[in-house]
């Protein structure tokens, strides 16, 4: 059975109604299977702001502005994020999972997409549920990047957010009024893998000597898909969105012993000079 842990929408059913809230646009789908404790808590703060949201029509839709403020009072936890080459706590960790299911949304709904980048590497939460590969992702970061989409339907949509915690799924799901176009897209294809290359060892004064912290390394791709919007005279706008994602080796801190440095002399502590030696005697000629 779906498992909802939303909070109960801000709009009933008969409001939706009275607002022309009649049709499922489309939805959006991602799993979420494996995640820390942190990250479940940061998925379930984002449902809990964006469920029953409502866009105008003519509105841009930024992401970002639903979920702040990213704070403790915001309902934020510290959770891993990627930070150029390490992988590090930060508050409001796994939003990423939020913007993926979001984007997916947006395109299974026909919305015109106005900003998305992918993340920078490849990481197997936001692989496709088609065929497995990376491609379909899409990263927010405050302040940037941040994803938006267009609501040009000429009404108002509703956000439907919602979470099988059984299943660790999330379906997020555009309600308006259909004016009959069709989004969808197709599964993304890799062209590149790109290898992650010799393990790199950084020592540190940080651990115990001999001591070991490793970061997984990631392969790099290079990947793209289609997004297709086929409107009601049949006529279709396709739009490719290509991902290049960085390979990253295996980074292991190792401890070391701290280097004391020499200790200098101090003035007058130096001790006797050497003994000066005995003149070579001159050979008589």
């Amino acid at each position: 059975a779906l498992v909802r842990t939303v909070d109960k929408p801000r709009v009933a059913t008969g409001e939706a109604n009275g607002l022309g809230i009649k049709d499922k646009l489309g939805t959006g789908v991602s799993r979420y299977a494996g995640s820390p404790r942190n990250r479940i808590k940061n998925i379930n703060n984002a449902i809990r702001k964006l469920n029953g949201l409502l866009i105008q029509p003519g509105e841009t839709f930024s992401l970002l502005e639903a979920l702040k403020p990213f704070t403790l009072d915001g309902g934020w936890f510290p959770e891993l994020v990627i930070k150029g080459d390490k992988i590090v706590p930060e508050i409001g960790g796994g939003a990423c999972q939020i913007g993926t299911t979001t984007f997916r949304m947006a395109m299974n709904s026909g919305m015109p997409i106005m900003e998305r980048q992918n993340h920078s590497l490849v990481v197997n939460y936001y692989n496709d549920l088609s065929n497995g590969n990376p491609g379909t992702d899409a990263t927010i970061y405050e302040p940037l990047p941040d994803f938006k989409f267009l609501n040009d339907t000429g009404n108002i949509m509703l956000f439907e957010a919602v979470n099988d915690s059984e299943k660790q799924m999330l379906y997020f799901t555009l309600w308006g009024t259909s004016d009959g176009r069709a989004g969808s897209y197709t599964p993304p294809v890799v062209h590149n893998w790109i290898g992650a290359g010799p393990e790199k060892i950084v020592e540190t004064t940080d651990l115990a000597p001999g001591a070991r912290n490793c970061q997984a390394g990631h392969t790099g791709a290079v990947t793209s898909f289609t997004y297709i919007v086929t409107l009601p005279d049949g006529t279709k706008k396709e739009q490719v969105f290509t991902s290049r994602y960085r390979a990253l080796p295996k980074i292991c801190l190792v401890g070391v012993a701290a280097v004391t440095p020499p200790t200098e002399p101090t003035l007058g502590t130096e001790g006797p000079p050497p003994p000066t030696p005995a003149p070579t005697p001159t050979p008589t000629p």
